[in-house]
């Protein structure tokens, strides 16, 4: 029992230091590309640190499936430290926390031109929705959000001349027999009740949705679950920004890259980047952020994308 105690406390050690080296190694890489240093709070340092081990363990999963053995192995020497570091930072900065589920999702694709890894950090339904209520003007005080079925009783109360703030009704009359998905709605509250929003997604707002992503696999092996990320993004995305938030910068980064990132991927698994030919699931959490889905297709193989790796079987980082 002494024996394994020991090899658990000399692993927990090993992780502790490669994770500080990694916040150094972001620091710098960050100042080097953005041209400023960037300096962490005591807990943005922790939340980076979070984000280390949960890369580490997507890396060290993906190479425990690894099948073809000319695919570069999933290390930190095989990753693209340059687009971690700016894409690090900037969800940092937004408080999103690689450890709670659904915050952030890394997913490797291999980069042709650099011959390394570069890992989409893609944020999930509940970071999004998290640091889209600290940089608002108004933060909420609370959100719900509800998927209304064809059994429930549901009923938007408008604003009017008679009604002051803005509210509804909703029943669930059967619990063991609700029917079918109809539609959803989320409800922003504020500290100022007139102030409180309803915002109503139907079920053929649903549908655009599920159209326009890339892979109709979640959406059909998960629909409830599909429409209520979906339905977080609708309803969050009502949250006006306040400019002056210090974070401003890193969420019109994050805003971006989100809105860019399926245009881009598309782009890149066709010239410089492959997708992972690996499986890869979150366990325990709803599927991948936005209408994007992770692609699951094999690595094709030409001439031209022939790199040499470094076979000396080590998971030390160069940092």
């Amino acid at each position: 029992m002494s024996n394994k105690n020991e090899v658990a406390n000399k692993d927990t050690s090993l992780q502790a230091t490669q994770s500080e080296r990694f916040l150094a190694s972001v620091q710098q890489q960050f100042a080097a590309e953005a041209g400023a240093p960037v300096a962490f709070t005591d807990y943005e340092k922790t939340l980076a640190q979070h984000l280390f081990l949960k890369v580490d363990n997507v890396l060290k999963d993906l190479e425990t499936k690894r099948s073809n053995d000319k695919q570069s192995s999933y290390t930190w020497n095989n990753v693209n430290m340059r687009k971690l570091a700016l894409d690090a930072v900037h969800r940092v900065k937004l408080g999103l926390d690689a450890l709670i589920p659904n915050h952030i999702h890394p997913v490797p694709y291999f980069n042709k031109r650099e011959g390394k890894y570069d890992l989409d950090l893609r944020v999930g339904y509940v970071g999004e929705a998290y640091y889209r209520a600290q940089v608002a003007v108004d933060p909420p005080i609370d959100i719900v959000y509800e998927l209304v079925y064809s059994n429930d009783h549901f009923k938007p109360i408008k604003k009017s001349f008679s009604n002051e703030v803005e509210s509804y009704e909703f029943d669930v009359k059967n619990p063991f027999d609700r029917g079918e998905i109809i539609g959803g709605f989320g409800y922003l509250a504020f500290e100022d009740p007139k102030k409180n929003k309803l915002v109503i997604v139907t079920e053929d707002d649903f549908q655009k949705s599920r159209s326009a992503a890339q892979s109709k696999t979640f959406w059909d092996g998960h629909p409830a679950e599909m429409r209520y990320k979906t339905l977080v993004h609708r309803v969050t995305e009502h949250l006006e920004v306040d400019p002056k938030k210090v974070n401003a910068a890193s969420y019109a980064y994050v805003e971006g890259q989100e809105k860019d990132s399926a245009v881009m991927r598309e782009i890149n698994e066709n010239a410089n980047q492959e997708i992972i030919d690996a499986e890869y699931e979150e366990v325990d959490e709803l599927p991948f952020d936005k209408d994007q889905d992770p692609i699951e297709a094999p690595t094709s193989e030409s001439d031209d994308q022939e790199i040499s790796f470094d076979k000396t079987g080590t998971d030390e980082p160069t940092w």
